[in-house]
């Protein structure tokens, strides 16, 4: 079929759709007879791809560091990208589902590269505080979401994750059914759990007060593997299940014997590279920590933009010339602040539509908190989190023991100073978001935020896509399969109704996902 006959079948079956009340406008020229039975919407479970998807007239961003392409068309075959030309040059097969990509923008679905399919934005996680039965009835609830939370990433554009921690009995029936098709969700490469010292786990349940019964659950079944032995304790994460290995490093300033030994890093660095899985880390929040990492071969460093100190142009430095890649992270880090600023958001149809009746009274809780302190901003503020405190109220048992609203907003700064420096310095930046962590809600499109700030600290608007989708990738060891629009990968693609390159909100209108050449929206 050449596409003049194709354009005359196209538009009649979008003609007959419409007047039957379907509402898809095409253009006048695409019109004529039908040629594929199901072309509107995308199909159920399970989810497998059936037929080619040819996106028609877009313009394209492919990631690949070329400028934008128009009237561009990609076509689908599989689960690999065919074709990719002109739309007036690029054939498009018998039996395809065509979208009219037309004024849209086409680019590679997105990767972030730390989230999680398990959290809940309302609590911090674990809150390693609460008694045994309090924590596993709120993760029970957490994981009974994890299915309609990978559901929205995948809605949103993300077509593929690194799930960088958590309890991995949990996760990985979960991947295996949203790779098997079973489930619509994005790919999730497993990181998993995080891996700690015994000296680093025994001080982080001393400073939670965690209960001694809670303890046990903590250490096994959630998202900590304390490494007694590093051969025998990592033996279960080296199956090809698991795509990279996650060093949670302290907080605490290393002294020679309060976190894992240099030898114990190498063993644990050397062995995961021999099995061709990449190394991340999560260092302390100070110059000291992240200085420390840097005489090991890391490959990619979450959380760089802790609000404790300015980083070192030493420090930074280091991590350029290593070429390591940096999380962008900045959200998180000023999920609390940023809160604050407007604590009325949380009044708008979006939090409680999409709450709990319970669930949104502890988000007033938390709002009436953040009213309070902003309206007494050099004093001590009341903790988010803990405590149950309303505006006028005393005998909190925490006190005024959070930081002041003025404190807040300066360790904002700092954060915010931090990624400008990493981006400033040349770092290799790869989107994080680290959704849906305490406070930061999937609800306020993290996408944007995060897309936003990684151009507003100092990133090209081309670089933040690039950080989104190509390195991703890269940093998965994957670029040969994701991460650009190019025939043979894998057709992981979405459709934006708006460019991203000049308008950061484009990502609130995703329009179309393609994953692993099946339509999901």
């Amino acid at each position: 079929m050449d596409r003049r006959n194709f354009s005359k079948s196209l538009m009649a079956v979008v003609a007959g759709s419409v007047a039957g009340g379907s509402g898809l406008l095409l253009p006048r020229s695409a019109l004529a007879q039908a040629p594929q039975p199901r072309s509107f919407g995308p199909g159920g479970a399970p989810f497998a791809a059936d037929r080619p998807i040819a996106l028609v007239g877009g313009t394209l961003i492919d990631a690949t560091g070329a400028p934008p392409k128009p009237n561009y068309t990609v076509v689908t075959q599989g689960k690999r990208i065919a074709r990719v030309g002109p739309a007036a040059s690029t054939a498009i097969p018998d039996g395809a589902e065509v979208i009219d990509a037309s004024g849209l923008t086409i680019m590679p679905g997105l990767i972030n590269s730390n989230q999680h399919i398990q959290l809940n934005p309302l609590y911090p996680a674990p809150a390693a505080d609460l008694p045994l039965d309090q924590i596993k009835a709120r993760w029970e609830n957490n994981f009974a979401k994890m299915e309609q939370n990978a559901f929205i990433y995948l809605m949103q554009g993300v077509t593929t994750i690194r799930q960088t921690s958590g309890p991995w009995q949990r996760l990985l029936p979960m991947k295996k059914k949203f790779d098997s098709g079973e489930l619509a969700g994005p790919r999730v490469m497993l990181g998993g759990t995080l891996l700690m010292s015994p000296q680093h786990f025994n001080e982080y349940i001393h400073d939670s007060q965690t209960p001694a019964p809670t303890v046990p659950w903590l250490r096994n079944e959630f998202a900590y593997s304390v490494l007694e032995n590093v051969e025998r304790d990592m033996a279960a994460f080296e199956s090809e299940d698991f795509a990279f290995w996650k060093l949670y490093m302290s907080d605490a300033i290393y002294d020679g014997k309060n976190d894992f030994s240099d030898k114990q890093l190498r063993r644990i660095i050397d062995r995961g590279h021999q099995l061709g899985k990449s190394i991340d880390v999560h260092t302390g929040p100070h110059n000291a920590g992240m200085r420390r990492m840097l005489k090991f071969d890391v490959d990619t460093l979450e959380h760089p933009f802790y609000p404790s100190e300015i980083m070192s142009d030493d420090v930074i430095e280091g991590y350029v010339r290593k070429n390591v890649f940096v999380a962008s992270l900045l959200t998180v880090m000023v999920a609390n602040a940023e809160r604050s600023t407007d604590p009325h958001r949380f009044d708008e149809a979006l939090y409680f539509m999409s709450l709990r009746p319970d669930e949104y009274r502890l988000l007033l809780q938390y709002r009436d908190k953040m009213l309070f302190n902003k309206a007494h901003p050099k004093q001590g503020g009341l903790p988010i989190y803990q405590g149950n405190v309303k505006p006028g109220e005393v005998g909190d048992s925490f006190g005024l023991s959070g930081p002041s609203y003025e404190k807040l907003m300066q360790r904002r700064e700092t954060s915010r100073e931090n990624m400008r420096r990493f981006v400033k310095a040349g770092a290799k930046m790869f989107l994080g978001m680290d959704n849906p962590t305490f406070l930061n809600f999937t609800q306020e499109d993290p996408t944007v935020a995060e897309f936003s700030a990684m151009v507003e600290m100092g990133m090209t608007p081309m670089d933040a896509v690039l950080a989104a989708t190509r390195n991703g990738a890269e940093a998965l060891k994957m670029l040969d399969r994701l991460g650009t629009v190019e025939v043979g990968k894998l057709a992981d693609i979405i459709a934006l109704a708006g460019d991203p390159l000049t308008d950061a909100t484009a990502f609130k209108r995703v329009a179309y996902v393609v994953k692993d050449g099946v339509r999901f929206k």
